[in-house]
C-alpha cells in the first residue's frame, strides 16, 4: 500500500478528483485513518461505535453492517456531478474543523485494489432491499457500493492524504451566520460537539 499527498492549494480540488476518477474508495478523516492503520482494517459502523454524521443515520450500508465506498468506475462527468451533488466527497462539511480564522479539512481516501472489485456489493442491493421490505434507506444512487463487515488494509492499493485550508468567513458576515446556524443544527441532530470523524 502506498500513501501519497495531494495538496488542494487555494481550495482547488481538480487534481484530487483526477486521482479519484475511475476508482472505488473509502473516505474518512485523517485521525480515523490513523486508527484504521492501527487496527489493520476499515470497520463497519452498524453499532455506531464511531461518530455518525447526519447522512449516516439512515444509511443502507451502515445499517446492513457494510463498509461504505464511493464508486467512480463510471467516471462520466454526469455521474461525477450526480455523486458530488448527493455527497460532496471532495470536502464534506462534517469533516471540517475551524481553528481560529481558518477552516481545515484533513482527509484520507483509501483506494481499493481492483483485484478485490469482485467482493463489492453492488448499488442495486439497496433497491432489492426496498422491494423486499418497503423500507427506504439512504444511499447514493449509482455512486455508492459496499463491502461486507470490514475491508482489510491489505485490500487498499493507495491512500491519498489531503489537507484543505480556507479562510473562515467573518463571524458577523451573512455567510458566517449561516455556517453557525448549520453547525448548531448539526450538533442538535447528531448530539456531537463537533463535526463527526467517522470511519463508516
Amino acid at each position: 500500500m502506498k500513501e501519497m499527498v495531494v495538496p488542494c492549494r487555494r481550495g482547488d480540488t481538480e487534481r484530487l478528483l483526477a486521482h479519484l476518477r475511475g476508482k472505488v474508495f473509502h473516505l474518512t478523516s485523517l485521525s480515523a485513518y490513523r486508527t484504521i492503520r492501527e487496527t489493520g482494517k476499515i470497520l463497519h459502523n452498524k453499532d455506531s461505535r464511531f461518530d455518525l454524521n447526519t447522512s449516516s443515520e439512515n444509511s443502507f450500508g451502515r445499517l446492513m453492517g457494510y463498509v461504505c465506498l464511493f464508486d467512480l468506475r463510471n467516471d462520466s462527468p454526469d455521474l461525477i456531478q450526480h455523486v458530488l451533488s448527493c455527497y460532496y466527497f471532495l470536502d464534506p462539511r462534517w469533516f471540517q474543523k475551524q481553528k481560529g480564522s481558518w477552516i481545515i479539512s484533513e482527509l484520507a481516501y483509501l483506494l481499493l485494489n481492483p483485484y478485490f472489485y469482485d467482493k463489492i456489493i453492488p448499488n442495486s442491493r439497496a433497491g432489492d432491499h426496498y422491494k423486499a421490505t418497503e423500507q427506504w434507506l439512504q444511499r447514493i444512487p449509482r455512486g455508492e457500493v459496499w463491502m461486507e463487515d470490514h475491508v482489510p488494509l491489505e485490500w487498499v492499493d493507495t491512500v491519498i492524504l489531503t489537507r484543505r485550508v480556507k479562510r473562515a468567513p467573518a463571524p458577523n458576515s451573512l455567510l458566517g451566520l449561516v455556517q453557525r446556524i448549520k453547525r448548531k443544527e448539526f450538533k442538535s441532530m447528531s448530539g456531537l460537539e463537533e463535526p463527526a470523524t467517522s470511519v463508516e
